[in-house]
């Protein structure tokens, strides 16, 4: 009868066990679904060093000085204040273009229980644009709260007509 009582308790616990990290991440906090708030961290027309399309995901104030670095140099402004306690940046990176007109940009983002999906639409302009002859490469960081699940993207192309 003893091991039978034990067994049991064992069951029970091992049940508990299992809904709590069902139910919470691998850092101990809650797993939530849905769409994700975000502010804009920085963004423009001119993403200094960076000339391919690249994605990327800060966890600390060195890494962020790093990029802030590599799109800025010298001379650019100071990079706002980020609590890497609660937050972390996502940032994205359209590439190089021989013309202006051309944009990026988090449209949305979204949990699920195993992953972060960032929505990115990228916009190009149409032959009726008149965009300027200097060089552009479009890039938006943004500050979302920290989740420990992996991330992935869904990239959206998207022509803007400017008649």
């Amino acid at each position: 009868m003893r091991d039978a009582i034990i067994i049991a308790v064992v069951c029970v616990l091992a049940i508990v066990a299992g809904a709590w990290l069902f139910l919470m991440g691998d850092d101990g906090s809650p797993v939530t679904e849905g769409d994700v708030a975000f502010t804009v961290l920085a963004e423009g027309n001119y993403s200094g060093s960076i000339t391919e399309r690249k994605n990327f995901r800060i966890r600390s104030e060195a890494e962020l000085q790093e990029l802030w670095r590599m799109v800025y140099t010298t001379g650019g402004p100071a990079a706002a204040p980020v609590d890497f306690e609660k937050n972390e940046v996502l940032a994205v990176f359209d590439g190089t273009h021989a013309s202006g007109g051309y944009g990026i940009e988090v449209e949305n983002i979204e949990d699920s229980r195993a992953v972060r999906t960032i929505h990115i639409v990228h916009t190009t302009p149409d032959d009726s644009c008149l965009t300027g002859e200097s060089i552009s490469s479009p890039f938006q960081m943004v500050v979302v709260p920290a989740s420990s699940v992996g991330l992935t993207r869904d990239e959206r192309e998207e022509v803007v007509s400017c008649q």
